[in-house]
């Protein structure tokens, strides 16, 4: 008898730990707000064959200011979407594990939801 009391309280407080934890996390995730327009942008695409695409000084606007608009602008890419973000799969016909930085550094959020501000420089990388 003990021993099922024990059992049954151990379940008990796994299930509202994890559900805390997902509240908590489900709560800190918030879309950000896109920006109308970002201008000054840059882009840069590495395919790690010796070829790099660049696109220098354009715009963004209706909305669509996010790191990974920044790509579809210029590239012809597929991904996968699973609801809380994209993996990036293939950049203009090359396929593999595809990652971005911003101005030199790897944001903690996806491309999908990373909103760009005036002047950064988007670069795509293939590791």
């Amino acid at each position: 008898m003990r021993k099922k009391v024990k059992n049954t309280l151990i379940v008990l407080v796994g299930v509202s730990l994890l559900a805390t934890l997902l509240i908590f996390n489900l709560n800190l995730y918030k879309k950000p707000e896109p920006l109308e327009s970002v201008n000054g942008i840059s882009l840069s695409v590495d395919y790690a064959n010796g070829t790099v695409k660049t696109r220098l000084n354009f715009t963004l606007d209706n909305g669509k200011t996010t790191a990974l608009d920044a790509l579809d602008k210029w590239c012809e890419i597929d991904y996968d979407d699973f609801g809380w973000g994209v993996i990036v799969r293939e950049i203009d016909n090359v396929r593999g594990s595809w990652i971005y930085k911003i101005n030199g550094f790897s944001p903690s959020i996806g491309a999908s939801v990373y909103t760009l501000k005036d002047g950064d420089l988007i670069e795509w990388q293939l590791v």
